[in-house]
């Protein structure tokens, strides 16, 4: 246009893409007639003052990271896939009935399926619930609704919350009315948060050879229970299958242990063996049909544990519980043997046992204002049912003789757990005695062989 052509209207429409997080478009539409004070100013250095003045706008304005109220179920917010190893194993961390809250203390991002929806900063609680059958998630007085959400490092491997490392990812789920916390972890990183869990390290490399036979063990028995097909999750993070701390657990020579042994397992007939451990035999270990019924495999039968018993460092070697006869009726109480504290105790005695020892058959007479009560007990039951006189711990095995003792009943026995597979004090002893891993576990497995994971 020429200098001549004053008082002409002009409409100029500008499109900026802004960098916010739904990717809008922001657009200016800026008419005005244009006196003849421009007559001399350039149309160009107009739009490049435009130009300028917009971006400044967008520049201040505030960028969204939370949608308030939001189902995000299939919504892609972010294209950023998540890809959640079939090698995995899924540990339940945690489970609470309708609620559960988790308190973040590293940076992590948040999704939704494979769709990034937030980023959750150090400090932040994370208020789970149940939500007919999905999770509700609030955070920062913000909502979101999804079938599961997972939780993944910002930066490194890890993730902290609640004063615990873990490597991995994290999953909150529902299933029934439990809102649930899953760690995500490849299988040989969830061994190194096991192994200083489940077995004593010792000084130097003392029990260096225990703790690889302990690394082979958890391994397959880990494999065992990914190839159960839960739904949910694999494997518990306590004693219910084994004691996992994540990488907050981890020690130096408990990681060398199972990186040397990385990938093995033991084998039967070329397919992954059943795996049980317990902590202290007594000098014996016990066929595992007696404790599991239809375990009956020919490498989990009675073993010694040597002339001299390897064992016999454990602080539960032997042990002795003391009750006063109200304090046993209690037991049986509670443990639902019996339904009413009116009674004393007759008589108690082993009616049988099985070939190591341990008690097959507890018998109990009890008298009372309805009369005479005969009670038997059986097996590994009697130590869910009797439990220690003090902590109301699980007794410490079934290797024991009973007898009494004025009104006291006195249980003196050998050994702590089941008396399964591999003693784990046993196999500390031999590891002392300088007892290769493979020797260790040839000898509470015999037949067995180790072998490749994937071979």
């Amino acid at each position: 246009m020429g200098k001549h052509q004053s008082n002409v209207p002009i409409k100029t429409s500008l499109q900026f893409t802004s960098n916010s997080s739904h990717n809008s478009f922001l657009t200016y539409h800026i008419t005005g007639t244009l006196l003849s004070m421009f007559r001399n100013l350039k149309v160009e250095i107009l739009i490049v003052a435009i130009l300028i003045f917009s971006y400044l706008l967008i520049s201040c304005s505030s960028t969204k990271r939370f949608t308030s109220d939001e189902d995000v179920t299939g919504k892609e917010v972010y294209k950023e896939e998540i890809k959640l190893n079939a090698s995995a194993v899924r540990v339940l961390l945690d489970e609470k009935p309708e609620a559960l809250y988790i308190t973040i203390q590293s940076k992590v991002y948040l999704y939704s399926g494979e769709s990034k929806i937030a980023e959750v900063n150090e400090g932040n609680v994370l208020e789970c619930f149940n939500k007919s059958g999905k999770v509700s998630l609030n955070i920062n007085r913000k909502n979101f609704t999804a079938s599961y959400f997972l939780l993944q490092p910002a930066t490194g491997n890890t993730i902290k919350y609640n004063g615990k490392i873990y490597r991995g990812r994290l999953q909150i789920i529902v299933e029934g009315n439990t809102v649930e916390l899953i760690n995500f972890v490849e299988l040989e990183n969830y061994l190194r948060g096991v192994i200083a869990k489940e077995m004593p390290l010792g000084n130097g490399n003392e029990n260096y050879e225990a703790l690889k036979a302990m690394a082979v063990c958890a391994r397959t028995y880990t494999l065992m229970k990914m190839n159960k097909g839960n739904i949910f999750y694999d494997i518990y993070s306590d004693t219910r299958d084994q004691v996992y701390g994540g990488y907050t657990a981890e020690e130096t020579i408990s990681n060398k242990a199972v990186l040397e042994t990385k990938g093995l397992i033991l084998k039967y007939d070329d397919k992954p063996a059943r795996i049980y451990y317990h902590s202290t035999c007594g000098g014996v270990s016990e066929n595992a049909g007696n404790v599991f019924p239809q375990q009956n495999h020919p490498y989990l039968t009675s073993v010694e544990d040597g002339s001299e018993p390897y064992c016999r460092i454990s602080s539960r070697y032997e042990w002795t519980e003391t009750y006063s006869e109200s304090q046993f009726i209690d037991k049986l109480y509670n443990s639902g043997v019996i339904s009413s504290i009116n009674y004393e105790v007759d008589d108690i005695y082993v009616s049988s046992r099985f070939e190591s020892g341990r008690v097959n058959e507890l018998e109990i007479i009890l008298k009372g204002n309805a009369g005479r009560k005969e009670i038997i007990l059986y097996g590994n039951e009697i130590r869910s049912r009797i439990r220690t006189a003090k902590k109301n711990r699980l007794l410490w095995s079934t290797l024991f003789e009973v007898k009494r003792s004025g009104y006291d009943i006195i249980i003196s026995g050998k050994g702590f757990g089941h008396g399964v597979g591999l003693c784990q004090w046993g196999a500390i002893g031999q590891s002392r005695e300088g007892r290769i891993y493979k020797q260790i576990l040839a000898h509470y497995f015999p037949g067995t062989e180790s072998g490749r994971l994937y071979d």
